[in-house]
């Protein structure tokens, strides 16, 4: 009955007399390993004369069914199989890797043959999805990084991404393997993050994840706080760096260690002996990197801080500078308001330095005669008069 039906599959398709190709979905159909897949017809119930199922190349005989003799299963499907004999639909159950191939089929009704094929693709299921991160932790910034992800089943397709985001081949990424590998070739502090490896077939799918954490700094450092300050205030001083793990701190004024390893100073009074150079120093126990950075404070006597941060000193010197130069300017009109009265008025008459007006008026005599007589004089060579004019 088997060599039958080959015969008559074979006959119907070198004659022509055939009808209805297709009855069959393309495909694939996609199975899961000891599952069951239904091969479905597009034929609807109705009275089948002959039905015949084979596989692969050479055709292997699955099933055949003759309304006259019955139905013959072939070897290997014993148990395996069930057949609509009104549609020609067949399902295949207990699936195997080697069950994967081309299946076709040839039904005749009423004088009609319908062939179809398709094919059958069988999976394994994905399982133990891991990433594995080479070398081990800790990964310092600028060195490289091999990421690999493994699972069992059948793997059709890998796909890689960070923080939600897919990852492509670039200058940093390099993917191989069939995405088998993703290798880092210079580790940056961005790269720090969570990868996730998905692992697909048709049938099924698992998700690996693995963290990369960098190790990097210190670097970009500065300390913030006052410059300058009275003494008797309060004062801090914050120092801060960029590291992964975060950085240990220390401070020195002027050469000499503060003890703690805060990143902060504080200081609730301040003194002279504050002022000076303050040095900080961060470090990161992983990558043994030390890095320092000076912030200069000087302490100020009380109130000599003007609001605009002038000292007492800087003041005093503008207002001194100012009245020097007003009486400078007084001193010059002075003198050129003096020269100018005495070329108008007086007479000075030679040998002795006394000064004569001429022409007194009267109230002028009668002023100089009630005022007392001169002093005596005690310099031949200087004599003035020493009368108040």
């Amino acid at each position: 009955m088997v060599a039958a039906a080959v015969v008559f599959l074979t006959m119907a398709i070198l004659s022509g007399y055939c009808a209805g190709l297709g009855v069959l979905p393309p495909g694939p159909v996609n199975g899961t390993l000891g599952g069951n897949v239904i091969f479905k017809t597009t034929i609807n119930p109705t009275t089948l004369i002959f039905i015949a199922w084979t596989f692969g190349a050479p055709p292997v005989s699955i099933v055949n069914f003759a309304s006259s003799d019955g139905t013959l299963t072939g070897e290997g499907y014993v148990g395996r199989i069930s057949l609509d004999n009104s549609t020609g639909s067949l399902e295949l159950r207990k699936l195997t890797l080697n069950d994967s191939g081309t299946f076709r089929v040839s039904l005749r009704k009423a004088g009609v043959i319908n062939l179809g094929s398709t094919s059958l693709n069988v999976y394994e299921p994905i399982s133990g999805a891991t990433i594995t991160t080479s070398p081990n932790p800790p990964i310092i910034e600028g060195n490289s990084v091999t990421l690999t992800c493994d699972a069992s089943g059948s793997i059709i397709s890998r796909e890689w991404m960070m923080v939600g985001q897919p990852l492509y081949s670039g200058d940093n990424i390099i993917f191989s393997e069939n995405n088998r590998v993703l290798f880092i070739n210079s580790a940056n502090r961005t790269d720090s993050g969570e990868y996730l490896c998905g692992v697909s077939n048709p049938v099924s799918s698992k998700n690996a994840s693995d963290t990369v954490n960098v190790i990097y700094g210190p670097d970009g450092m500065e300390i913030k706080g006052p410059t300058e300050i009275e003494v008797g205030q309060k004062f801090t001083l914050t120092c801060s760096a960029d590291s992964n793990p975060p950085a240990n701190y220390t401070w020195m004024l002027n050469g000499t260690e503060i003890p703690g390893h805060s990143p902060e100073f504080p200081k609730e009074k301040s003194e002279y002996s504050d002022s000076g150079d303050y040095t900080c120093t961060a470090t990161n126990d992983v990558t043994r990197i030390k890095t320092s950075e000076v912030h200069k404070l000087s302490v100020k006597v009380e109130g000599s801080l003007s609001p605009d941060g002038l000292s007492s000193g800087a003041i005093a010197g503008i207002v001194f500078g100012g009245l020097l130069v007003v009486g400078v300017a007084v001193g010059v009109s002075v003198f050129f308001l003096r020269k100018n009265g005495t070329n108008a008025d007086p007479v000075h008459q030679g040998g002795s330095q006394q000064h004569v007006y001429a022409n007194p008026s009267p109230v002028y005599e009668n002023t100089r005669q009630n005022q007392s007589p001169p002093l005596p004089l005690t310099d031949s060579k200087n004599i003035y008069d020493t009368r108040i004019m």
